[in-house]
Formats: C-alpha cells, sequence, structure tokens
C-alpha cells in the first residue's frame, strides 16, 4: 500500500515539477485521500496566457500514463484534466478568481474546531 501512495506522490511531483518549469504561479496541491470517493489528489495552477495555459495542460497530459479525459484544452480558460485518482486543473487568472476552488478545497481541507460543528 505505502508503494502505490510513493508513486502517486511522485507523479504530483512530476506534475509540479512540470509547472514550474512552464512558470505556472500559484501551484496548490490538495490532498483528498480519505475525504473525496472520487480522487486523491486535486492540483491547481495558474498559467500567464492561454498559450501558457495550454503548454502547461500538454506538457502535463504527456507524462501522464492514466488520463482519462482532458477538457477545456481548446479554450485554454480552464483546463481540467481527469488522470483517475488526480484531477489537475490549469487556469487562467480570471477563471481561478472566478470559480474559487481554492475556497472550496480549504474549507474541506481545514481542520476545522469540530466542537463548534458538533
Amino acid at each position: 500500500m505505502s508503494e502505490i501512495n510513493n508513486s502517486y506522490e511522485k507523479q504530483v511531483q512530476e506534475i509540479i515539477a512540470i509547472m514550474e518549469d512552464k512558470k505556472a504561479q500559484d501551484i496548490k496541491v490538495y490532498d483528498m485521500r480519505g475525504k473525496s470517493p472520487f480522487f486523491d489528489y486535486s492540483i491547481l495552477c495558474t498559467g500567464s496566457s492561454s498559450r501558457n495555459i495550454e503548454a502547461i495542460a500538454t506538457d502535463i497530459k504527456k507524462s501522464l500514463d492514466n488520463v482519462r479525459n482532458v477538457e477545456g484544452l481548446d479554450e485554454a480558460n480552464w483546463v481540467l484534466i481527469d488522470a483517475g485518482d488526480m484531477v489537475i486543473s490549469v487556469f487562467s487568472k480570471d477563471a481561478r478568481d472566478y470559480y474559487r476552488l481554492d475556497d472550496f478545497y480549504n474549507g474541506v481541507n481545514a481542520e476545522e474546531n469540530k466542537e463548534e460543528i458538533e
């Protein structure tokens, strides 16, 4: 089992390296293991232009063996890559500000005061 986790973590690091190499901004990794039945990691970044977004998404897609689907590559405003246990989003700044997925994931990942909730 730890071998599986290590391979996911290695893939996450490879995706981050691609994003950094392509000058992506505001890279965030959300560990959703045990919190989502659909995927284990969500990785978000912002590209500087539609050409940059397309380049980031294309290189990530090439690096993954298990890409199930890619949405939004033609518009290159928000490219969503479904890689099974990982979901990768490459946004324009406007799209990231508009959809505010970071707010959603921060809420999901935050260890809130359980006393207030219970």
